[in-house]
């Protein structure tokens, strides 16, 4: 299972959601964390959760690699670097799943759809894969925006996860403690937990389905 976190919006929480991902997940499979992104903040952070991973930022080389991982790996997740340089192509290429973190802003939902424009050229090129989910990332609850903000996502033809990742602290505190919100001993944390466990079931839910 190969999981790409794409956008190219910066700061839409990519190697957030994949660190995370990749943690939750290694609690029961055998997981690599592949940062694609020359800044390598997911290497630098998942190394202290005792995760294994690769720095790979030339195509061909993320290319030839992500099949044995694969094979030696459960999970294979991907931080994809923020812009459509022909590295996220070669993502989309090898990846079961793309998926796309949206944070609730005109300029970046904006930014999300040449993102999957790029996706759905992929898809047609590869019979429809990769699979695709979206989810709401850096939400603030009850504001008309939030409303509009899904209302967009659910117009762009690809799929939208119900799950909501919403804006707290305690999410931006976890880089700089090389942690994670399940490492957080606060009810703020306790809730994003239980935000981040819930849209990852959905989304390996999204393989059942198939």
């Amino acid at each position: 299972m190969i999981i790409g976190l794409v956008n190219q919006k910066g700061g839409a929480g990519k190697t957030t959601t994949a660190v995370h991902l990749a943690y939750w997940l290694s609690l029961q499979k055998k997981v690599v964390v592949v940062d694609a992104d020359r800044q390598k903040s997911s290497a630098n952070w998942v190394k202290y959760l005792d995760i294994a991973y690769r720095i790979v930022t030339d195509p061909d080389e993320l290319f030839d690699l992500l099949p044995p991982l694969a094979e030696e790996f459960d999970s294979v997740i991907i931080d994809a670097p923020g812009n459509l340089r022909e590295i996220v192509s070669v993502l989309l290429d090898r990846c079961d799943l793309a998926l796309v973190p949206c944070k609730q802003s005109g300029l970046d939902l904006h930014s999300t759809a040449e993102t999957l424009r790029l996706i759905r050229q992929r898809q047609e090129v590869r019979g429809g894969k990769p699979l695709v989910s979206l989810f709401l990332n850096q939400a603030k609850k009850g504001t008309v925006l939030l409303r509009d903000s899904l209302q967009l996502l659910q117009e762009s033809g690809f799929p939208v996860l119900d799950s909501i990742i919403y804006d707290r602290q305690c999410i931006m505190d976890a880089p700089g403690q090389m942690s994670t919100v399940w490492h957080l001993r606060n009810e703020s944390a306790k809730k994003s937990a239980s935000e981040f466990e819930k849209l990852f079931q959905e989304v390996l839910g999204v393989f059942d389905e198939q």
